[in-house]
């Protein structure tokens, strides 16, 4: 077994079940934009079509992304991956938006989410996931916008998982300070930009489970955890 896989087996031996917490009332001004219009060439397939473990990602990523706080969930897709899930069913979100120029950038992709849901004009915060991250939890979710709450200053703040040596993961948690930041970039102008910008407003979340880090860019990847999963 790879020894990504069997690190994932000791911390966390499903990540499609995940361990259940005591339930909380979800903060209403927590929203969520997953990021679904990337092309996937060195996957083979749009993104938004990933399945994983038999299951469609897409839907799952939502779900767990409302049941952990989010009360509303955007998904960005192209005319592509659009195209590439019809027949699927529902993706489960509130809102479904087209970006008409994906090769623009990732980031012109999160800033038609983000007027999407009116989160420029709301005093939102915004959860920032991709698709091809798709073992996320709901229990990741809560505990990073528990930390992202209790900070001193939410609005300016930032907030991700990160593992023990303090690789950064998915989602990102942005106060609407940040947001207002991103408004601004270039379409292509990466988001790590935002976090050097910003480094003193960067929550970090301590988590065992590896699912916030296990991205899939390539056949090899998701073969390794479609493997992992299936035993």
């Amino acid at each position: 077994m790879p020894l990504y896989a069997e690190l994932a087996t000791q911390l966390w031996p499903n990540p499609f079940s995940p361990k259940p917490l005591a339930s909380s009332t979800p903060p209403r001004d927590a929203v969520a934009v997953v990021l679904a219009a990337g092309r996937g060439s060195r996957l083979g397939f749009p993104k938004a079509a990933l399945e994983v473990g038999g299951e469609w990602a897409l839907p799952r990523i939502v779900d767990a992304l409302r049941e952990g706080g989010a009360h509303k969930v955007a998904v960005v897709l192209s005319k592509e991956s659009k195209q590439a899930i019809e027949g699927k069913g529902g993706t489960a979100a509130d809102v479904v938006v087209l970006n008409q120029n994906p090769e623009a950038g990732r980031t012109g992709t999160l800033q038609v989410g983000l007027e999407a849901l009116n989160a420029t004009e709301e005093e939102y915060s915004v959860l920032v996931h991709p698709c091809d991250v798709p073992l996320i939890s709901q229990n990741i979710v809560k505990a990073i916008i528990k930390s992202f709450q209790e900070s001193p200053m939410p609005e300016e703040a930032m907030a991700r998982p990160v593992t023990p040596g303090g690789r950064g993961g998915h989602p990102l948690l942005l106060g609407q300070s940040r947001i207002q930041d991103v408004a601004r970039f270039s379409p292509d102008q990466p988001l790590r930009d935002l976090l050097a910008l910003h480094t003193e407003r960067l929550i970090d979340v301590p988590v065992e489970d590896l699912g916030p880090f296990m991205n899939i860019n390539h056949p090899e990847q998701l073969e390794m955890i479609e493997s992992f999963l299936s035993g």
